[in-house]
């Protein structure tokens, strides 16, 4: 369900930042009146969290072989934040969230969706019809990620 930003980040900030202050789990794009932002809870704890943002690919996305760029009313959106808290992992949380933001896209007109995958979460986006684009690449202080996108149609 969508949840207000500030319920996500501190998730997203134990998970993807660990270590790194608050205002690193503080996105460009997170107060953008499109953007939606979706949190499994356990009681009052949030245990999964993802955003979608709407926000275009790095332009060499755009001209990868077999990338469709959205069309009609579609645009391009990006997942951010993806994380699930360790002990509630493999539980198919992950995908919850990602199906909620999936039904997001389509609900405001569809367009293409990407993301930057870590290695780890590529199995889930190539499960939920996501393929992947370019070369891994090091995010400074994070890790390696691999640039994912997939089509989703209006309802």
């Amino acid at each position: 369900m969508p949840v207000p930003v500030e319920l996500v980040r501190p998730l997203r900030q134990q998970a993807l930042r660990p270590g790194s202050p608050p205002e690193d789990s503080v996105f460009p794009g997170d107060d953008e009146a499109l953007a939606t932002h979706v949190a499994v809870r356990d009681g009052a704890s949030v245990v999964a969290v993802g955003s979608l943002l709407p926000e275009a690919p790095p332009g060499w996305l755009t001209t990868w072989p077999g990338v469709r760029p959205p069309s009609g009313t579609g645009r391009w959106w990006r997942i951010r934040g993806m994380a699930t808290a360790d002990r509630w992992r493999n539980r198919g949380l992950g995908r919850a969230v990602l199906d909620l933001l999936l039904e997001r896209a389509a609900d405001a007109g569809g367009g293409a969706l990407w993301c930057n995958a870590r290695p780890a979460a590529v199995t889930l986006y190539r499960r939920a019809g996501f393929a992947e684009a370019g070369e891994i690449f090091e995010v400074p202080g994070i890790g390696p990620h691999r640039v994912m996108w997939r089509v989703v149609p209006e309802p």
